[in-house]
């Protein structure tokens, strides 16, 4: 994660004085238009045309990105940020200024899209929830250190027009100077917004609502606070309060809205910020500045926090397909809530005073509760454990889509080196050559050797085995990634690849044949097959591993993926992965076959009948002629067929009590499909179930007699 950060921190760096541009800018031109007794409307109006040039940017600049190319997108759009903000400088004119207000926009949304992508590239699956919360931080750390700039000289100047200008150029600077190369940007198919309103009416609601008070608040705050007197140092103060909260509050209300159910949340804060906004006026008659503040922070704390309760709220509804597009549209009604919001503010304020904001805000949360409360009594609320983790999104930049750990992850594909397309060049006319090409890299240079093995596996020609042969015998240090990486080239060889690592380095065959199963799913039986020929007494082992990777597959379908066509087919298939995961490790290591099914149903308990039916069947098996003078063969204390099927009964029981140790709500299921394949040992069955349990006996009597005749011998 460190490494991470660090490769990033040029990025980091142009974000933060990006921010710190744009937060001097937000508090300065409400400022400014206030000094040129603009009218409350005016400034509404003006404020208000930032969200038009953001939902313009948000929907034109991957297309910009792919025309221009990232760096220098990024490079143009800031560049003429500053431009703008100079320009205003120039003129205090209210088209002028409406005019730059859009463009501003316009190119804030595209920048936000360029770092999106750049740091979703450079994360990973595992790592990138907390890249967005580190970038989260800096821009509201940025966001609040900007509000103390207007400081430095008067509003009613140019100096602060041109620090800002001055600002938004210098963040190009660290980005366009750094050595890495901008990533591709795919095309993202946004979901219409009445599909999605369908699906999930509160969420796209919520979403509105979130664009238009936080857009309110955030660009009016300073209106409001002139309106009794607060300037200057104290006017910094204020704001800053209010973006504190904005990032403060997203913890406990992150941390109640996972334990609780989320509706009822959203409610509680939105009547508790209601009430909270209404004392700030009340504060502000008073001349109480601490405590206002205060007050400020909470509700303006609670109102960033609808927008990443939306989304969370949207994403309990959606298919885990369907959450990309859905951000595109969600993103949409927030940019048309942060349209409607700063004017229509402004004109409740001009008719009514500047002390009327926070009683507009209240008003509008109160009513998106009452529509809250309609959705609570329409639709029947998800079940805790099943709602979608919250996660903090700041409503001052774009919504990092590929960053939101929520989001079905994609690898990115990274460009071959040029060692690797030299040696995949190579391959094409001289395979041997190649090959020795990609021994020599490997051993001069160990972190390109998988690299190159992969590319030069990739080529038709290559004696991919002997390939690995090579490598093998050259860097065997090396050989678990390098094992995967041609494993990944050629599935197909993925057995026998992994087989000839087993006859030189048996101890490693098990942590690269659990990687390559995790990576390529459908290579885990087969892997898991070479791991247990490799290292028998590892089989339970193995079969707990991929038992916990399944089981992990099946609780992480989420409640709407159920609802979709495929799931049945998919949980079929997942069914029969268990099942043959337990039939292939049971026919390798016939003697752990028990304490495999075992592990398998500790893992996933409501597979306990498919295992015990498949563990029976193998028992059944070993009833023939054959197999019962097999027993009498080789275990001195069965000398008659009756006292080998009593022993094959016992081992039926035994098998049973164990499951039923691992599932005791699946008891009866285990018995069940025990005795369905044997019904000889029933009478044994239910008195090993029955032992202290009447009720269990006659459950048990019951189900057997409710199976077709034939099947008990009762």
């Amino acid at each position: 994660m460190r490494l991470t950060l660090l490769s990033l921190a040029s990025l980091f760096v142009s974000c933060f004085i990006m921010m710190l541009g744009n937060g001097l800018i937000n508090i300065l031109l409400p400022v400014r238009m206030g000094f040129e007794q603009l009218g409350t409307d005016t400034i509404g109006m003006v404020l208000s045309l930032y969200f038009v040039g953001m939902l313009a940017g948000g929907l034109y600049a991957r297309h910009l990105i792919r025309r221009a190319g990232h760096i220098r997108m990024f490079a143009g759009c800031l560049a003429l940020a500053a431009v703008s903000i100079l320009v205003c400088s120039l003129y205090t004119d209210a088209v002028l200024w409406g005019a730059m207000r859009i463009l501003i926009g316009f190119c804030n949304a595209c920048a936000f899209t360029a770092m999106e992508s750049w740091l979703s590239e450079s994360s990973t699956k595992d790592n990138r929830g907390k890249v967005l919360a580190f970038y989260q931080v800096v821009v509201l750390v940025a966001m609040f250190a900007g509000q103390f700039l207007i400081n430095l000289a008067s509003p009613q100047g140019t100096v602060l027009f041109v620090l800002s200008g001055i600002l938004l150029s210098a963040s190009i600077i660290p980005i366009v100077m750094s050595r890495n190369s901008g990533p591709q940007v795919e095309e993202v198919e946004a979901m219409s917004l009445l599909a999605l309103l369908k699906v999930s009416p509160l969420g796209v609601v919520c979403c509105f609502i979130s664009g238009l008070t936080y857009s309110a608040a955030f660009n009016m705050l300073p209106v409001f606070a002139g309106g009794y007197g607060i300037i200057d140092f104290e006017l910094s103060l204020y704001m800053g309060a209010a973006i504190m909260g904005a990032f403060i509050l997203q913890f406990p209300v992150g941390y109640l809205s996972d334990r609780f159910d989320r509706r009822s949340v959203l409610l509680v804060i939105l009547i508790a910020s209601a009430l909270v906004g209404f004392s700030v006026t009340f504060l502000a008659g008073l001349d109480l500045f601490w405590p206002m503040s205060i007050a400020t922070g909470i509700t303006c704390g609670i109102i960033a926090c609808i927008y990443p309760l939306s989304i969370s709220e949207s994403f309990d509804k959606l298919r885990q397909s369907e959450m990309v597009a859905a951000m595109g549209c969600l993103m949409l009604a927030f940019a048309m809530g942060g349209i409607i919001g700063p004017y229509s503010t402004s004109i409740v304020m001009d008719l009514f005073g500047n002390s009327s904001l926070f009683l507009f805000l209240g008003v509008v949360q109160l009513l998106l509760g009452v529509f809250v409360v309609y959705r609570m009594f329409a639709r029947v609320a998800l079940p805790v454990e099943k709602q979608e983790h919250f996660v903090m999104q700041g409503a001052a930049s774009a919504a990092m889509i590929d960053l939101d750990p929520r989001i079905e992850y994609h690898e990115v594909e990274k460009p071959l080196s040029p060692e690797a397309l030299i040696a995949a060049e190579i391959a094409d006319s001289d395979p041997a050559a190649a090959v020795k090409l990609a021994r020599a890299v490997a051993i001069s240079t160990p972190e390109k050797g998988a690299e190159i093995a992969g590319a030069v596996a990739t080529v038709e020609g290559i004696d991919v085995l002997r390939l690995y042969e090579v490598m093998l015998e050259a860097v065997p240090d090396q050989i678990q990634s390098i094992t995967s990486a041609i494993v990944s080239a050629k599935p197909d060889l993925g057995y026998e690849l992994v087989s000839k690592l087993a006859q030189s380095e048996p101890e490693q065959v098990i942590e690269v044949a659990a990687e390559i199963g995790r990576t390529i799913p459908e290579l885990r039986l087969e892997m898991a097959r070479v791991a247990v020929e490799a290292a028998p007494l590892s089989a339970v082992e193995v079969a707990d591993y991929y038992a916990k990777v399944l089981a992990e597959e099946r609780e992480s379908i989420r409640p709407a993926d159920r609802e979709d066509e495929g799931y049945e087919q998919s949980s079929e298939e997942l069914i029969s992965q268990i099942s043959n995961l337990v039939s292939q490790i049971s026919n390798l290591v016939p003697e752990q076959a028990m304490d495999v099914a075992v592990k398998v149903v500790e893992a996933i308990p409501d597979m306990a009948a498919t295992v015990a039916s498949e563990y029976a069947e193998n028992l059944s098996e070993c009833r023939s002629e054959e197999m019962i003078q097999e027993l009498i063969d080789t275990v001195d204390s069965i000398n008659t067929p009756e006292e080998a099927t009593q022993e094959l009964n016992q081992e039926a029981v035994d098998f049973v009590e164990r499951l039923s140790e691992a599932a005791p709500d699946q008891s009866l299921d285990i018995a069940g499909a025990v005795v369905e394949a044997l019904p000889e040992c029933a009478d044994e069955m239910i008195n090993a179930l029955s032992e202290g349990e009447e009720p269990l006996e006659n459950e048990m009597v019951v189900s057997l007699d409710d199976r077709p005749e034939g099947k008990t011998a009762l």
